[in-house]
């Protein structure tokens, strides 16, 4: 046995005892309750996620939502990321320990950007006292230790909000919302890639820490916006091809394939590391029309740092506007026969739209979205599964 399957085995066990472990404690806490109007004090819980700038930037951005009250700096943690943060980001600002920050910070929100590997064990921290949290993705490598954290939040009303980022991309949801109505006739066929260029030399080692590679990084992300048009229905199959992206040794798990399918519908997804972001694409084919969106999004506009040599696409040529192609056979529900082109505009940053989202729920303006709760579950249920776990 490899000295990494024994690794991803440890961490398996883990999490699993973990999640199993005083759940009914944790669960039976008080009831968390809106903030009001005011702003909400926010801690930024590590630096090592590859989005954690950029959701530090959004949280900057949104002033009138979030006061920022410290970080909590885990650039000392030996576990594997793809690339090292840069401190000079958060210079300025208070560093707390995860014991001040649940003993005396006691803050409205964390925004959970840990390792991957991480992820899980804060937000079990974080549930167990009650503090709102976005946590990123992807969330653990089985299903209880994330599962404990959804049980004591969805008990307690915990707003636990996970980084889907294209949940509040207004074209993807166009397009998912349109199909699912029917706009382009029943759906046969899903196809979207996930493709990159960042991470650098480093790439292939951080990626073959996951099962399954890239797939286990970004596939989630496919699978959170084409439940929705499948009704929260989970596919019948699934499964993914595991190969080296060009240039990258035997055994590198770094371009993958994922197949799934429903009963009379498929989806494609593709994920590789020598790709090119910011062309990144979905299409939705139905019986009486297609969907397209290429690129879902511009990262002329988009950026922080991922990685080496130049981060995010930002060397390369994208289109400046987001346009949904929507080709139909005939004319329906208002739009023409042929092609209709719609306009998305520039997608400025990709996760100020959920983090403000986030900070009215957290006031009280909106109701805290309990379906959520079920549809995170699902979508890690079937991410699981896209990684042949």
């Amino acid at each position: 046995m490899s000295q990494k399957t024994i690794a991803l085995a440890g961490i398996l066990l883990l999490e699993c005892v973990a999640g199993c472990a005083s759940a009914p404690s944790a669960a039976s806490g008080p009831e968390w309750k809106p903030i009001g109007k005011r702003k909400a004090r926010v801690v930024l819980w590590g630096v090592t996620h590859n989005h954690a700038k950029g959701k530090f930037d959004a949280l900057k951005r949104l002033k009138d939502d979030y006061e920022i009250v410290g970080i909590v700096d885990n650039s000392a943690s030996k576990v594997m990321r793809m690339a090292e943060p840069n401190l000079k980001h958060y210079k300025d600002d208070p560093k707390f320990t995860p014991e001040q920050v649940i003993n005396e910070v006691k803050p409205d929100l964390a925004v959970i950007e840990v390792s991957n590997q991480e992820l899980v064990d804060v937000a079990k921290m974080c549930a167990d006292a009650g503090i709102p949290m976005h946590m990123d993705k992807p969330l653990g490598f089985t299903k209880d230790g994330f599962k404990y954290v959804s049980d004591v939040c969805r008990a307690r009303n915990i707003p636990l909000q996970t980084g889907y980022m294209f949940r509040v991309n207004g074209a993807i949801q166009f397009a998912c919302k349109a199909a699912h109505d029917g706009v382009i006739g029943e759906v046969f066929s899903i196809d979207a890639d996930l493709n990159h260029s960042y991470g650098g030399k480093k790439y292939p080692e951080y990626c073959g820490t996951y099962p399954a590679g890239t797939a286990y990084l970004l596939t989630c992300h496919v699978i959170e916006y084409v439940l929705p048009l499948m009704n929260e229905v989970a596919p019948d199959f699934v499964k993914t091809w595991v190969m080296p992206a060009p240039g990258d040794p035997e055994g590198t798990p770094s371009h993958t394939f994922t197949l799934m399918k429903w009963p009379r519908t498929t989806c494609t997804v593709t994920v590789c590391s020598k790709g090119t972001q910011s062309r990144r694409h979905l299409r939705i084919d139905g019986s009486d029309g297609t969907i397209e969106i290429t690129p879902i999004e511009d990262f002329r506009k988009v950026k922080h740092d991922t990685g080496e040599e130049g981060g995010e696409g930002r060397k390369e040529v994208v289109d400046p506007r987001i346009m949904v192609r929507l080709y139909l056979k005939k004319a329906k529900d208002g739009y023409k026969k042929g092609e209709n082109i719609l306009d998305f505009g520039i997608i400025h940053d990709r996760y100020a739209d959920q983090l403000k989202e986030l900070a009215e729920i957290l006031r009280g303006e909106k109701p805290n979205p309990q379906w959520l709760y079920d549809h995170d579950l699902l979508v890690h249920d079937v991410s699981l599964r896209a990684c042949n776990l």
